[in-house]
Parts: structure tokens; sequence; C-alpha cells
């Protein structure tokens, strides 16, 4: 393999390296904050179609938000800025204090999820391993080609019934919707489907609708996330088109952020409220499309600002922690992660997770009625401080590494389970933004669910089990095998 052929291949995992070890002796923190988002970015670009760049985005994300919008937060919104000081919305730690955690931590995490992960000189999720892979499960697909619509059909009827269930319940019955993306990537990669394109449609409209009529839009942005690069596999183009396609989906995103604030104001506020929720949605775009010179101006920026800052929520830990209380050794952390091994009722009063309980053990603050956490950079912080908590980050990126290895090792032997991809880490996609608990209960539940649904209908995984009348016919023709 040529040099610029291995510096291109690994470019990301030493820029991490080489930031990393910077990072440690400088203050350049928006520089280097600004140089890993942009090296993340090119990266995505380069390896979209050839391969899967789910952890690439999960780094990219994980890079604005921990870095990019803090950095945002201190030079912009910070105490000086009017707005920010009305909706106490400033970084409430000097920016060395944040920077000098949070960038070298990040960085671990960044090189533990992004380390090359090989089989025979090959890199498992992408090049020709994984266009083998891809295949494999293509000439099973052809063999089974109703299962797709099978499964989108039950997890469009969880969809509706979810919310009916009890909580035990509840969760599973979320992992059956999110079980007919699966179902659509059987559809979508299907030689043979009728009718492939329409259906394909059809379940767009339909989750965006459901997206729309519920206010609540993680399903489009993260399960996007996840499903993004299965779309090009295979499909080469030019730089300058996934440039065009990225900027796109960035600029969605932005409108998305920032209608979705007056959205929510008219129909979660307003309980009876009656019209249609759709032209509502609709009507809000257009107006926000009609001003662009207000959406990127200091006030028009300031709720896409508040919502992608996590650095914030890092800084109330930091604040806190250790001047009210002391670091705490990672006894929380042990708590939580037993609780995601015990079921709630063999342990009824368990940590849950949502971020009421974080926010209020690492940074002091009681929330009711809406959602936010810590994330796994606070908590890492208010367990372990500054040097245990870069190594904690590491470790957690090492962990969800070794469960995303899982995936395409059990593949070689079932080929459709690389499709299952988006239902295992459709919360790990937005694991900065949650807490441990979260992470690991949707790893663990999510497999789990996975290998119970094998057990049950192995047909969905390709497998056909013989019948028994068959067996013992064939017994019963050569009862002395050799």
């Amino acid at each position: 393999m040529r040099p610029l052929t291995i510096v291109r291949n690994n470019f990301l995992i030493l820029s991490l390296i080489v930031s990393f070890l910077v990072s440690l002796v400088t203050d350049w923190y928006w520089i280097i904050s600004l140089f890993l988002f942009i090296v993340t970015v090119l990266s995505v670009l380069d390896k979209l179609g050839k391969g899967l760049v789910l952890r690439e985005m999960v780094v990219m994300y994980t890079i604005f938000i921990c870095l990019v919008a803090p950095e945002i937060g201190y030079r912009v919104y910070n105490y000086e800025n009017f707005i920010s000081r009305i909706f106490v919305k400033y970084m409430q730690v000097p920016e060395d204090t944040y920077f000098n955690f949070a960038l070298p931590a990040v960085i671990a995490f960044s090189i533990a999820m992004c380390f090359p992960i090989t089989h025979e000189k090959q890199i498992m999720d992408e090049g020709s391993f994984f266009q083998d892979l891809i295949n494999d499960a293509k000439k099973q697909l052809h063999k089974s080609v109703k299962t797709g619509i099978f499964i989108v059909s039950f997890g469009i009827l969880m969809f509706f019934v979810v919310d009916f269930l009890p909580d035990t319940f509840r969760f599973a019955g979320l992992l059956f919707f999110f079980a007919s993306f699966a179902g659509i990537l059987y559809i979508y990669y299907c030689p043979f489907f009728p009718a492939k394109r329409i259906l394909l449609g059809m379940f767009s409209l339909f989750i965006i609708w459901g997206t729309v009529d519920s206010g609540v839009f993680t399903v489009i942005v993260y399960m996007g996330i996840t499903l993004f690069s299965f779309l090009f596999l295979g499909k080469k183009f030019a730089l300058w088109k996934k440039v065009l396609v990225f900027s796109i989906c960035s600029f969605v995103l932005l409108i998305v952020q920032n209608v979705k604030a007056t959205y929510r104001d008219v129909t979660w506020k307003d309980v009876e409220y009656t019209g249609n929720k759709t032209q509502l949605f609709a009507h809000i775009v257009v107006e926000k499309l009609k001003n662009l010179d207000q959406l990127f101006d200091e006030k028009g920026f300031f709720p896409i600002y508040t919502r992608a800052n996590q650095g914030f929520n890092i800084s109330l830990v930091m604040k806190r922690i250790p001047s009210v209380q002391d670091y705490d050794g990672g006894s929380r952390l042990l708590t939580i992660a037993a609780s995601s091994l015990v079921p709630r009722f063999l342990w009824p009063d368990k940590p849950e997770a949502g971020g009421r309980e974080s926010m209020r053990y690492f940074a002091g603050k009681y929330i009711a009625g809406w959602s936010t956490n810590v994330s796994p950079l606070g908590e890492a912080y208010g367990s372990f401080g500054v040097t245990g908590g870069i190594a904690y980050m590491f470790l957690l990126g090492l962990f969800v590494r070794w469960v995303y290895k899982r995936v395409f090792v059990i593949s070689q032997k079932l080929p459709l389970v690389i499709f299952w991809i988006p239902m295992l880490f459709y919360q790990v996609t937005y694991s900065m933004e949650t807490d441990t608990l979260q992470i690991l209960n949707s790893l663990l539940k999510s497999a789990f669910f996975l290998w119970l649904l094998y057990k049950l209908l192995p047909s969905w995984f390709g497998v056909v089990k013989k019948s028994r009348a068959l067996i013992r016919s064939k017994r019963q023709a050569n009862p002395f095998p050799a």
C-alpha cells in the first residue's frame, strides 16, 4: 500500500492523536476544535459510499456539541451577551477550566471509537470486506422477499400501541418500532422487490408525519445518522455531490432545530390545539425561510446554540464539583452499570434514564416537564476529575467500539444482522446528550432483544429451521448415517 494511501485511510485517527498531544500543552481550544470538526466531516465524506460512517458521525456530532458549540458560547453568547445572560445560558466556568478537561476527554473518546476495526488486514466496516458482507445479505434477502414487509408492518403497528403498554414493556415496544428501520433496509437491499420505491416513499412520509404530529424530531435526526451511509453504499459520487448532500442535510437540521421551539409552543402548551399540525409546521418553516438573514444573526441563532451546546450542562457539573460536592470516585457509575443489568421488577427503585436523577446528582439542578442531561462527559468529570475523567471517556469509547465490532463478527455467520445496526446504535448516536445509563441500557437491551428475535423468529435472519417431520423422514430413510 502506498504511503499516501496509508495516511489518507488513517488521517482521522492520526489527527486525533496529534490533537490530543497538542491539547495537553497549548490553549488553542478554538483552533483544535474547529480543525477536528472539519477533519471529521472530510473523513465522513471520504468514506461515504465505501462503508459505514456511523462511528465517524457520532464523533463528529460529539465534537460539535461538546467543543464547537461551547466555543461559540465563550466567544458570542458569554456573560456580556444580553440574551444569554437573561436566559442564563452562558458557560458557567472559565474557558481554561472547561477545555482543559473536555478537549482531551472528547479526543480520547474519539480515538477509542474510530480506531480501525480490522479482520485479516481489512477494515471491517468499509472496503471489499463490507461489500462482501452486503452481497451475502442480498443473497439471503433473495430467498425471503416478504420478510422486510413483515418487520416494517409490525413496527408500524407498535408505533400506534406503544403508548398504551405498561411501563415495563414500553421499551420493548419501542424496539419493535425501531426494528422497522431494519425492515426498510431489507426492502431497500432486496434484489427483486416489486414497488420498492413506492413502499420506501410511503414509509418516509409516515415517519415524517409521526414526527411532526408528536413534535419530537429525534427519530428523523438520529435514525437518519445511522441510515445515512447505508443509502450511499456501493455508489460512487463526486466529492462535490457529497458536500452538497451533506450541506443540505445540515441546513435542514438547522431549520428543524430553529422551528421546533416555535412549533412546540403552539402544539404542546396549547392543550386545546385542534388545527392541522402538518400545515402549522409547514407554515412556520416557510416563515423561517423567508427570513434567512434573521436565522443566522445573534438572536435568531440563539435557539440553535442553546439546543446544541451540551457543554453548558457539563459546565454546571464543573461549577458544582468539587467546590460544593466531592468527586464520588465512580460510585454513581457503578450503580448505573449494575442497574443496566438488573430488570426493574427485581430492583423497583433503580436509577432511571432521562436526565432527572443525573442532573440532580451531578449538577444540583432539579428539572421537571422537560428533558436534559449532564452527558457522559459530565459524569466522567463528576466521578473522577480531569485525569480520571479522560481515562473513563477512553474506556467508554472502547466499549462502544467493542459492541460495534461484535455486530460485524456475528454478521459473518448471519449477514442480515448488519441491517439491525440502526436499531442497536440509534441511542448511541446522541449519547453525549444523555448519560452512561442510556448507552448501557440501549446497547444491552437492544442486543438481548435482537438475540430473542433470532431465537423466536430465525427466518427474519435468513435461518430456515428444518421441520421435525422432515428430519424424522430423513432418519427413517437412512437410520445408520455415516
